[in-house]
């Protein structure tokens, strides 16, 4: 900004990508069996002498290399037996090193403490006292369902991780799967090339757009890989507000972008906030009426359809842990309309429910859902698609897909590094209006330089 080459005001576009940490990929077995192995090559240096009479029979054929250089047992039974017995192995070197007589520096080194929290993870006692090996976690249970009166019976002491009843392991934003990386986790995301999987973090990229000369970027955030693209949105402006940037617009997919984002970047920055807003789930499957078609009347609290019909007031109800407004149209009213199939979408005679937002949000969801099937809206919507090239070309080209280093804070020094890289490379070929950018010679190839000295 000091230079004159990013202005304050204008627009600014942001995308994420996938960045894959320098780890291997293991299955639970693998990843049990690694963490005991680096937690004992790490006790090794710190008290070869304390570590030795702890050390178990067959400890040197299970954990004497690494886990990927092992033949596990087959079948179901054999290898919940071998999980089961390195378990033990782990909960035997754990005592130990949380006796009285321990050293206490042995249960501060960090492959330790890893070590404890990854048997947290995959190990449980039941009832009796006995050591079990968790089940896989269950899609079923969703943190956004817990308070919902079909989900009651759900622990409520369970917030943020799987229902301990049910001994799972913990979800992707909390399971370790490496014990060199505890900051990389597994997540994926849906692409149109299909499903994307990966372990290690997210990077978000944003650059100036739509002035003349080069575009830079003037901000970079790593997250961790299961946090989703709207999470870190408010991050997003709060940086850009602090580098003095006023009155942005910021062009963002639709991975960014709710009615309560838009909302909050132009109350909290003074930020518009440019993106599509997701379309009414319902237009796909059915082409009659969607929401956007039925008139509120907010003083009155009810909500018109376009053949004329009111519903009943509406009543406040919750939608993934928000507050929302609950309309119910009569039975009678919609059984009698000749639209009631395409528009209801059922055919056992029930009335049209439709969820509102607030009277704010609803306004925006509306307003964007109707603008952003417009030519004008694409058009100017169409400099956001920069965000896919310049994102190739730190990832290609500088090689920001792969981490260098060991977790996140790590790697987001790698990203700066990459985006002043990035930075330097586009300001070198920025020439001052009506000049010539100087002529490179071109390198003399071995055989052109060979001509060259017989000549002379």
């Amino acid at each position: 900004m000091a230079a004159g080459l990013v202005k304050r005001h204008g627009a600014v576009r942001t995308d994420s990508t996938h960045v894959l940490a320098a780890v291997r990929t293991l299955n639970r077995r693998e990843l049990v069996t690694e963490t005991l192995r680096a937690a004992l090559e790490q006790l090794v240096l710190a008290d070869e002498s304390w570590l030795a009479p702890v050390i178990g029979a067959g400890w040197a054929d299970r954990y004497g290399r690494p886990a990927y250089h092992h033949r596990l047992p087959k079948g179901k039974a054999a290898l919940e037996e071998y999980a089961l017995q390195v378990g033990e192995d782990g909960m035997r070197l754990l005592t130990a090193v949380h006796r009285c007589d321990a050293p206490p520096r042995l249960r501060t080194l960090p492959q330790v403490q890893v070590l404890r929290q990854v048997w947290v993870q995959q190990y449980w006692y039941d009832a009796t006292g006995r050591l079990r090996w968790r089940d896989p976690k269950s899609t079923r249970d969703r943190l956004s369902r817990r308070k919902m009166p079909r989900r009651a019976a759900l622990s409520p002491l369970a917030e943020g991780r799987p229902d301990p009843a049910t001994a799972c392991v913990p979800w992707a934003g909390l399971e370790i799967v490496s014990p060199y990386d505890p900051q990389a986790w597994y997540s994926q995301k849906l692409t149109a090339a299909g499903q994307k999987s990966w372990i290690g973090c997210r990077d978000h990229q944003t650059e100036t757009c739509g002035e003349a000369g080069p575009n830079f970027i003037v901000q970079l955030i790593t997250q961790a890989a299961p946090e989703q693209d709207i999470g870190v949105l408010d991050d997003i402006h709060q940086g850009l507000a602090s580098q003095g940037f006023a009155d942005l617009e910021h062009f963002v997919d639709a991975g960014y972008v709710t009615p309560e984002s838009i909302d909050q970047a132009a109350r909290a920055h003074g930020f518009t906030l440019t993106g599509p807003v997701r379309p009414d789930p319902r237009a796909r499957d059915h082409p009659g009426f969607t929401k956007t078609d039925f008139t509120p009347d907010w003083d009155a609290r009810t909500l018109t359809c376009p053949r004329g019909v009111t519903g009943r007031p509406w009543k406040p109800t919750l939608g993934d842990g928000h507050e929302r407004l609950s309309v119910m149209f009569p039975r009678t009213a919609c059984r009698a309309c000749e639209d009631r199939v395409e528009c209801t979408g059922n055919a056992d005679g029930r009335g049209r429910h439709i969820i509102l937002l607030s009277e704010p949000l609803q306004e925006i969801q509306t307003r964007v859902r109707r603008e952003q099937n417009t030519r004008e809206w694409q058009e100017h919507y169409a400099i956001r698609a920069g965000c896919e090239a310049r994102v190739s070309e730190t990832v290609h080209t500088h090689g920001l897909r792969h981490c260098r280093y060991h977790g996140i804070a790590k790697t987001h020094v790698q990203h700066i590094l990459t985006a002043a890289g990035t930075n330097i490379i586009r300001l070198s070929g920025c020439h001052p209006p009506g000049t010539t950018p100087p002529r490179q010679p071109r390198p003399a190839t071995r055989f052109r330089q060979l001509c060259q000295a017989l000549t002379t």
